[in-house]
Formats: structure tokens, C-alpha cells, sequence
């Protein structure tokens, strides 16, 4: 018996596994189809600084929706997707990106030190980067970890987690 539960824990972890592999994967591809929908909005089709918001907002609007597919059809695949989903999924998102993601982004933009080391590190090494933007760049990737690892729990368990397919049982 206890072998049979080592088994399917394990099995678990393995899918598990493969699931943040690909929840990866899409990740890294949607964010570079929102910063690639968001340079040519901003600097083709806009290209006025006074509408740069509304350039960020269509390229977030267009990858949510792609996200909501990729993650369907790829990272979840072998989940039966109830019709739910994509409200728990739009909701969340708004919820993440108007409260939790601003707190979170300028909570990690107090960690000076890390900023300070990196800033010196790009002045050593003659990158002119000012410290506002190492810093600000800095809050922005530790707060994307954070919130791709929230985000994959969060999917994982309550948008796309209701009814796995007989393979996944």
C-alpha cells in the first residue's frame, strides 16, 4: 500500500512538473507578445507619449485573452475547462493586475540594497543605466517572479483546477 501511494505521488510531481514547465513556456512567449504588441502600439501605431497608456492597455487586454487560450489548450490541456473558467480567470487577473500587482511591485521596490549593488555594478562596468530604472526594473522582475508563482497556484487550484480528465486522475 505504501509503495502504491509513493507511486502516485510521485506520478503527481511528475505532472506537476511538466505543468510549470509549460506554464513557463507560455509565460516567457506571452511576455514577449505583450511587450512586442506594446512597442509597435507605442512607437509605430501610436507614437505619441500622451497615449502610451492605451498602448499598454491593448497589448495587456490582447495577451489576457491569449493567455486564457495558451493556458487552456497547453498548460492545462489535459484538464476538462469548465465554462467558469474564463471568469475566474478575467476576474483574477483584474483583481492581480488594479490590486495585488502594484502592492506587490512597490513592496520589492524597498529593497535599496539590491538596487544599490546592481546600480554600482552597472556603473563599474560602464552600463549608463540611472538608478531609478534599476530600480524600478528590479521591483518589476522580482514582482513578476512572485506573481507567476501566485498566479500558477492560483490557476492551477481555481481557474483551470475543477475537473481533471480521466488521464490526470
Amino acid at each position: 500500500m505504501k509503495s502504491e501511494a509513493k507511486q502516485a505521488k510521485k506520478t503527481a510531481d511528475i505532472k506537476v512538473s511538466k505543468r510549470a514547465g509549460r506554464y513557463l513556456i507560455v509565460g516567457i512567449t506571452l511576455t514577449l507578445f505583450n511587450y512586442g504588441l506594446y512597442a509597435i502600439l507605442a512607437n509605430v501605431i501610436f507614437n505619441n507619449q500622451e497615449l502610451i497608456w492605451l498602448s499598454t492597455l491593448i497589448s495587456t487586454v490582447a495577451t489576457t485573452f491569449l493567455a486564457y487560450f495558451l493556458h487552456s489548450k497547453i498548460t492545462w490541456k489535459e484538464r476538462d475547462i469548465t465554462k467558469a473558467a474564463i471568469y475566474k480567470f478575467f476576474i483574477w487577473n483584474a483583481i492581480l493586475a488594479f490590486a495585488i500587482g502594484p502592492w506587490i511591485t512597490q513592496l520589492f521596490s524597498y529593497i535599496t540594497p539590491l538596487y544599490d549593488l546592481a546600480y554600482n555594478i552597472c556603473q563599474a562596468i560602464h552600463i549608463n543605466f540611472t538608478y531609478e530604472f534599476v530600480q524600478t526594473t528590479g521591483a518589476f522582475v522580482l514582482a513578476s517572479a512572485v506573481i507567476m508563482v501566485i498566479n500558477f497556484l492560483f490557476y492551477d487550484k481555481f481557474v483551470f483546477g475543477e475537473k481533471p480528465n480521466k488521464e490526470e486522475k
